[in-house]
């Protein structure tokens, strides 16, 4: 045989374990998710409504977040979605909300019925910056019509106090087409937020599951939004399934990088994993077979996107769940009666330095100066720990690993 065709011989090899890897992790979401609860929500009710702080601008700003009972995402309808993520929860599963339910839900914001605590006076002018979420992709006209997101863009037209607005969506959903519809409904700055999750392939495609087979599809949606003088945001999910701490700072720094240098992106916001029930990064927590990340890891990503692009000011943020101020949500019975979309698990330290660092992390948040991530004094009960955690070393490839844990959790 000759080393051509021992070569080809050799990567249909690999190609075979890749695709058996892919299945193997597709199927044990698929059964995870069918096993999810299919809760009587309120279809004209929304789903969650926070508020928390935000740098616009050059100085911090009132912004709030809105998420609407939806749909659902299309990637876990059709592929099961992303191995982090059950949003799924908060989605009824057998019924459909219409453009009139979500109108009422968007329009319970704009009166302010929707506060559940009691507060008064409510105005959308008081935040200079809007996220509008749908667990899903707002851009995509299967899970939500055109019609209703220029209901939401034109109505928030009228709000001159609102600046920005922040909405989230797949690649392959950023098309001329939505775009130019939002664009004649609404004159403020728009800013899509995309998964990236990771420029590697095979972590990308097996860690998170995100069946984007291609960058340029990334490239693509940027390009796009910027034709329309929209911005783009990055979402770096730091710390997939089957990664080593160490692996996962290597790979959410490089990500980052990529995603400001090669792809174009505005923004990078760096999401470290969080544990939401009904997804298979929480199935393997339970199982022994993952831990959150390492708050302290953090600096150890800013630091490296730094020290590759030192040429201009970068819009890096820190994203996760904090302990925000929530005027509404939870139908249903998620983790302590909050929110059924809300993680029973953040990432964390210990018990001694975690509330420090998160306020650390909001801090950042409002500066986007890493010197507030440094001030944070090594504590003497995990962070040689933590060292010793990005020591830790797997000689398996990522397609092994998965068939060594998933073929034992049959």
């Amino acid at each position: 045989m000759t080393n051509n065709n021992l070569l080809a011989a050799k990567a249909e090899i690999q190609r075979k374990a890749y695709l058996s890897a892919l299945e193997l992790v597709e199927e044990k979401i698929k059964a995870i998710r069918a096993n999810t609860p299919n809760l009587p929500f309120e279809k004209t009710k929304l789903a969650e409504v926070e508020i928390n702080k935000f740098f616009y601008e050059g100085k911090t700003v009132n912004r709030i977040m809105i998420v609407l009972r939806s749909n659902g995402c299309q990637h876990y309808k059709k592929n099961g979605g992303c191995s982090m993520c059950a949003h799924l929860n908060g989605s009824p599963l057998f019924e459909k909300i219409t453009h009139q339910n979500y109108v009422e839900q968007w329009n319970s914001v704009l009166d302010g019925s929707f506060i559940e605590n009691g507060k008064q006076d409510f105005n959308l002018n008081d935040y200079p910056v809007v996220c509008v979420y749908n667990l899903g992709s707002l851009l995509n006209t299967e899970e939500i019509q055109e019609k209703t997101i220029r209901y939401i863009f034109s109505t928030l037209n009228k709000y001159k106090g609102v600046k920005k607005v922040i909405i989230e969506s797949r690649a392959e959903y950023v098309t001329d087409d939505i775009l130019k519809a939002i664009k004649e409904e609404y004159d403020g700055v728009v800013e899509v937020g995309i998964g990236v999750e990771s420029t590697n392939y095979e972590i990308r495609q097996l860690c998170h599951h995100k069946a984007l087979e291609d960058t340029k599809i990334l490239k693509d949606a940027v390009d796009t939004l910027h034709k329309y003088n929209m911005k783009a945001l990055a979402y770096v999910n730091f710390k997939p399934i089957f990664l080593t701490e160490s692996e996962a700072i290597k790979d959410a720094t490089k990500t980052s990088i990529d995603c400001f240098n090669e792809l174009g992106f505005d923004a990078v916001s760096i999401e470290p994993t969080s544990l939401q029930e009904n997804s298979l990064a929480n199935h393997l927590y339970n199982l022994g077979l993952y831990r959150v990340p390492w708050l302290w890891s953090l600096i150890d990503i800013i630091h490296g996107i730094y020290d590759v692009i030192t040429d201009k000011k970068l819009d890096i943020r820190l994203g996760g769940y904090f302990d925000e101020e929530v005027l509404s949500g939870s139908q249903g019975t998620g983790f302590a009666g909050r929110n059924e979309i809300f993680p029973h698990m953040t990432s964390s330290n210990c018990s001694y330095c975690t509330n420090e660092f998160v306020n650390a992390i909001k801090k950042f948040n409002m500066t986007y100066d890493v010197k507030d991530l440094d001030s944070v004094e090594h504590c003497p009960h995990c962070y040689s720990l933590w060292q010793e955690t990005k020591n830790i070393k797997d000689s398996r490839d990522i397609v092994t690993r998965i068939h060594d844990i998933l073929e034992e959790d049959k």
